[in-house]
This record gives structure tokens, sequence and C-alpha cells, in this order.
């Protein structure tokens, strides 16, 4: 069966104004300390292409990986530094956040049948250039099809060769005292991915990876749902209609649309840049005497608690943190809740769906 592979997540696209100034950020954030950097010039990349046009394209990339319980997570920081690319046009229409999210690698054969068949679902190549390595990283325009993002997929035959970086960032020095703000954690990692309409998006979704089942959670504020939530520090009364999926323990979605009152997702986000990548959930603390140390080193660094609340009938308690200004998104974090050793058994879809099947 045709379908955009998951192998894993490879890395996380992140454009960005100034590489160096956002590595200092993130070493701060999730104590990266070292950061692989090259400068791709239009010189060292060939078959360069943006929506289909032959294009010079010149961006400088910062790699480093953070480690967590689930294994290292890779963050490339992409800085725009000239001619026509699909970085370029996001750092102008949507600031500073999560472009790709890189999923894959596959040969030249594999990749060929993939954009064919990619062409029949609508989906087109909106960046595409092969480095000095020989490996071809592809964009996929998959803004309209899965909420304002792309996936990127490294073609490669054979077994791929570590590159050299230009330079090596050591970044120790921005680490604060203490330890990183806010390390990555265990729990399983998803991207919050904030949509106009969720089953349109659900069935884009489904015939691009090939997923069938479907479970779809609609949280509001009552008890069972979310209890006590708040949003810019006061309470609210506010629903919105989910769906969350993993494809791997590092590689997961949540997809979410706004339904009723005002929301982060959709005041602060959606209303301003239209669909996209809106929080990494990657942080579980132990309980919330740690969530409390850490709200407070957080709101001191000027990275405030947005929205939170807790959820299913005391399982659990999240948080988002304003960390947009810092690393492009914002970061959810959860803690256990008082009847966490319970399990979730309180929380209960509000409908299936089996996209496998269709009417006769």
């Amino acid at each position: 069966m045709n379908k955009i592979p998951t192998d894993d997540l490879i890395h996380i696209g992140v454009v960005v104004q100034d590489a160096h100034a956002s590595a200092r950020k993130f070493a701060r954030m999730y104590g990266i300390e070292e950061w692989a950097v090259t400068d791709h010039t239009p010189q060292r990349l060939s078959k360069a292409t943006t929506r289909g046009h032959a294009s010079p394209q010149h961006f400088l990339t910062a790699t480093g990986q953070a480690q967590t319980g689930l294994g290292p997570v890779t963050i490339r920081l992409v800085e725009p530094r000239g001619g026509w690319t699909t970085y370029q046009e996001f750092l102008l229409t949507k600031g500073e956040g999560i472009h790709h999210v890189c999923t894959g690698v596959v040969d030249s054969a594999r990749m060929a049948q993939l954009e064919s068949w990619l062409a029949g679902q609508g989906v087109a190549i909106a960046q595409s250039a092969v480095l000095p390595d020989g490996v071809r990283e592809v964009c996929l325009d998959t803004r309209d099809t899965l909420g304002g993002f792309y996936v990127q997929l490294l073609v490669a035959d054979g077994e791929r060769q570590t590159e050299k970086p230009d330079e090596v960032w050591n970044l120790a020095d921005a680490i604060p005292e203490g330890g990183p703000l806010l390390p990555l954690g265990t729990f399983q990692m998803h991207f919050g991915v904030v949509v106009h309409d969720l089953m349109a998006r659900v069935a884009d979704w489904s015939r691009l990876f090939g997923l069938a089942d479907w479970n779809f959670m609609n949280w509001r504020t009552a008890p069972g749902s979310l209890e006590n939530p708040e949003y810019l520090g006061k309470p609210v009364d506010h629903a919105y209609f989910t769906t969350l999926f993993n494809f791997t323990p590092l590689l997961g979605f949540e997809v979410i649309q706004p339904t009723f009152g005002p929301s982060h997702y959709k005041e602060n986000y959606r209303n301003l840049v239209g669909e996209g990548i809106h929080h990494v959930n990657a942080s579980m603390l132990p309980d919330a005497a740690s969530w409390k140390a850490n709200a407070e080193r957080l709101a001191k660094a000027g990275m405030p608690v947005v929205m939170g609340g807790g959820i299913g009938g005391g399982f659990a308690n999240f948080y988002y943190v304003d960390t947009a200004k810092d690393l492009g998104y914002v970061t959810e974090v959860l803690h256990p809740g008082p009847e966490w050793e319970k399990g979730p058994a309180g929380i209960h879809p509000v409908m299936t769906a089996d996209l496998s099947t269709t009417a006769p």
C-alpha cells in the first residue's frame, strides 16, 4: 500500500531568524550543548527546485540533539539566507516555528514511486535539493492536507554518510545554573496540530499515511473532561475536538479543532497564522511539586503558563508553557493527578471511526 513513510522522527525542522541566537535558546531550554553547523550555499546544493521551478537556494542549518528517556530527538534549526525557499516563505508568512517534520529515509526508486502516487493525491514536491553527500532532501507540500506544515523525506541510495559540518558551536555557557529550564522527558512525544476542520484533515491523514482506526475526544469544561481549565491565567469555559495517534514513541500527532470559547489554539495561534504545529508535548514530570518548581523557573525566564487544567477526573494535569518566542512553538507539560494510579478509566472517546471502509 502506498503511504508516506513514518520510520521515525528523523528530525524537527524549525525555521528561525538567527540560528546562533536560537541555538542558545534551545540550549537554555533543553540542555543541547553542541550544534553541527553547515552553510548550504547555492554552489553546494545541486538540482535545487522550489515549487517546480529551478531555483538557487541558500540556508544555514544548526543541528543538535536533545536527550530523552525514549532516545535522542534531533532538532534542525534552519536560517534562510537567500534565494527562493519554502523556509523563507514560512518565515515571512508565519514567523519562526516548525516548518517540517522529517519522518523517513527512502531510496531513489521508492521516492520516484511516491512522487507519482502523491501527485495523484494532490501533494506536490514543495522544495528539493541534493546535498554534497548525495542525500536529496524533499519537502512534501502537506500544508493543505495535514494542517499547515510540511513533511520532509531524505532520499539516499546505500548507507548514508555522516556529513562533516562547517563548524561546531559549543553552547554549554547558555545552560543556566541549576540545569536546563525544561529537559525533554519520557512521555510519548507528539506534535499538536491546530486545524479549521478536524474531520476533513483526518480524511487526508488517513489516505496519506494508511491510517484506518480513529478515536475522537471532545474536551470541554466539565467534570471528567477539562477540570478547572484556565486560559491566560483566568478560568475559562471552552472546548476542542481532537484525535491523538502515534507512529512511534517519538513520532505522534494530536490534531485539534477549537470549537467553543477562547483558547490559545485559536486566539493566539490559528487566528494569527492559520493552521500549523502549535505545540510539542514531550515532558511528563513526576508530580505536582516538580511541576511547580519548573513553572516558577520558567515564569522568571519569561515563559508563563498560557493554558491548562486537569483532565479525566483527576487523572492528570496539563499546562501549555509560552515558549513560542524562544523556540517557535508552545511546550506542553503534564504531571500525574491524584487519581493517576487508577488509570484513564474515565476518559472515553466521544466517537470512533474506521476510515478503511467505503459505502457500497
